[in-house]
């Protein structure tokens, strides 16, 4: 046979089963790259110092991703989050089927049920983690969905990891580590009704964090409404959320004052004090379009505390957010880029210590790659 006939041989082949893969399963492959640049001023009492900066960085919430589905109704959708100095590290890896119109499995890792709106914030202090968003974060999980009739809504149900959260410390328990203790799961339940031109989204979680023998076990419980609308070109989207004790499971808050506070207080090395939580965020946008562009105008504004329920143990820690994100796309003529000015001041107040704050400034551009 010639060589001309073995290379046209080759080709029908491989025409032939990228054809017949491509009717069992669909994949698809993409991903975003953010670049921020901006300028940040910070002023924090404690530490009695006044930091300005330019900064230039690829975030860590930069990713790659793929999804594929076959002909059963069985997908799989994974993406990995990289940026400047930060290594590889998994954002979602589930799979899932859908056993009817109605019905839907899920497991794997990604986020729950609970607090799934999240207000337009991106450079810094992501999606207001820390400043309002009660984001639960992405966990591992075993996910149940009912979908309602005429396509109004869904609710979830998912099946979540206890173990995680903060462990109390030497200090804490006069020099000696308390690990946890599980006996049933933590439980996120989440739903979405859709009525005229308005989403709802009402949220609760529940779990149980014990500590060996000592310590009576403390109770770990959330509760939040969403909300999600547009008025022609106005939208408004806003969400809040109450609970006790978010630092003895996994949540999205970062190392921020309050973040340190989320834990339950130990008195007396024996008896637990439940810290409150408090959160809420607001975000109001217009939208607006050009000959090449289009966008979005958003004002954002978002409040955290957490405080003890107990006089003697003194702890209140309050955050707040307020700024200005702009995205703007160019559909015309760069389908797949965006730019997103903002303007963000981020505030954090330690109540109780002569109400110490630490305040950051931000203002920058940031470039957006997707595909």
């Amino acid at each position: 046979m010639s060589l001309l006939k073995k290379k046209y041989l080759l080709a029908t082949v491989l025409g032939i089963v990228l054809s017949v893969g491509t009717l069992e399963a669909k994949s698809t492959v993409g991903g975003i790259i953010f670049t921020n640049t901006y300028f940040s001023h910070t002023e924090d009492d404690t530490q009695r110092n006044y930091i300005s900066k330019f900064n230039l960085t690829v975030p860590s919430n930069s990713r790659l991703r793929m999804r594929w589905d076959n002909e059963d109704s069985v997908g799989m959708y994974i993406e990995a989050g990289f940026g400047s100095g930060s290594e590889l590290k998994i954002r979602h890896a589930y799979g899932k089927w859908d056993l009817s119109e109605r019905w839907q499995i899920l497991a794997g890792h990604t986020s729950t049920p609970f607090a799934p709106l999240n207000p337009q914030v991106s450079m810094v202090h992501n999606s207001g983690d820390g400043f309002g968003n009660p984001n639960p974060s992405r966990q591992s999980q075993v996910r149940f969905t009912y979908k309602f009739l005429s396509r109004n809504g869904a609710i979830s149900m998912a099946i979540l990891d206890p173990n995680s959260g903060e462990d109390y410390d030497t200090n804490a328990t006069s020099g000696v580590t308390l690990e946890k203790e599980s006996t049933f799961p933590r439980v996120d339940i989440g739903a979405v009704y859709k009525t005229f031109n308005m989403q709802i989204f009402p949220s609760v979680f529940y779990t149980e964090s014990m500590f060996e023998d000592t310590l009576e076990p403390v109770t770990v419980w959330g509760a939040s409404l969403g909300l999600r609308t547009a008025f022609g070109p106005i939208t408004l989207a806003l969400e809040g959320a109450t609970g006790v004790n978010w630092g003895n499971t996994k949540m999205s808050d970062v190392s921020t004052v309050t973040g340190q506070s989320r834990t339950a207080a130990i008195r007396n090395n024996d008896v637990t004090i439940d810290n409150e939580i408090t959160k809420g965020w607001l975000d109001i946008g217009y939208r607006f379009a050009g000959n090449i562009f289009k966008g979005e105008f958003h004002i954002v504004y978002g409040y955290d505390s957490a405080k003890s329920s107990d006089a003697v143990v003194e702890q209140e820690y309050e955050n707040t957010m307020v700024g200005i994100s702009m995205p703007i796309d160019l559909p015309w003529i760069g389908r797949g880029f965006r730019l997103r000015p903002e303007i963000f001041r981020f505030s954090e107040i330690d109540k109780i210590v002569d109400d110490n704050k630490r305040v950051e400034t931000m203002g920058g551009v940031q470039v957006q790659v997707t595909f």
